[in-house]
């Protein structure tokens, strides 16, 4: 028992590395909390540092979610079961980063780590809905919550028609709605057209 909980606490802290945070100090000399909308994940340090510790953050977001997710379900008899709980977990962490007082990000990158272990067809259609809406709108938040959105149908329709277990389709409307919660903000911000958008061809 006691091996399964240091499993979890591990899944947490590794979910909770503020990697905006230490990208941004090592890179910029700063404090990221301190910069636009002071949050630590990819859309802001992408927004106001550049391009390079915008793509690093994403890159070990989205990698350490799924390296925990997908090898700690390794050890477990039900890989289904506990890649599903572990996944859980390291968003936990992300969205409350032990180092940083439980305030992180949003959680987004982090998740999209997980469902490639999940779910990784599913994945890849909420990935190409998000490219596509945020090159259309440059918005990032509306990009995150079209692409958490078609991960929920296409997670749908992998269960409905082509086995996948139920943890997979409970994994998708549980994230749609913390998604979706994390970004009250954003949606007020954008029906009152305050909302910031995103550029493109910066260099780092």
């Amino acid at each position: 028992m006691l091996y399964w909980i240091a499993l979890f606490i591990l899944a947490f802290l590794i979910g909770g590395i503020p990697t905006g945070f230490i990208v941004v100090k090592l890179m910029r000399k700063h404090d990221i909390r301190e910069s636009g909308s002071g949050n630590i994940g990819f859309t802001n340090v992408y927004r106001t540092e550049g391009l390079l510790p915008g793509a690093v953050v994403l890159i070990v977001d989205v990698g350490k979610a799924f390296v925990a997710s997908h090898f700690f379900a390794l050890l477990y008899p039900n890989q289904s079961l506990f890649r599903f709980l572990i996944g859980i977990t390291v968003i936990l962490g992300n969205i409350f980063s032990p180092f940083l007082k439980f305030r992180g990000g949003k959680g987004v990158a982090t998740a999209f780590g997980v469902t490639l272990s999940l779910n990784p067809y599913a994945s890849l259609c909420a990935l190409v809905s998000f490219v596509i809406t945020v090159k259309l709108s440059r918005y990032v938040s509306v990009g995150s919550l079209v692409a958490v959105s078609v991960y929920v149908l296409a997670s749908s329709l992998f269960y409905v028609y082509a086995g996948y277990d139920i943890f997979t389709l409970i994994f998708a409307l549980l994230i749609f709605v913390v998604i979706v919660i994390r970004h009250i903000s954003n949606i007020k911000r954008l029906i009152h057209g305050q909302e910031s958008r995103i550029g493109f061809g910066r260099h780092s």
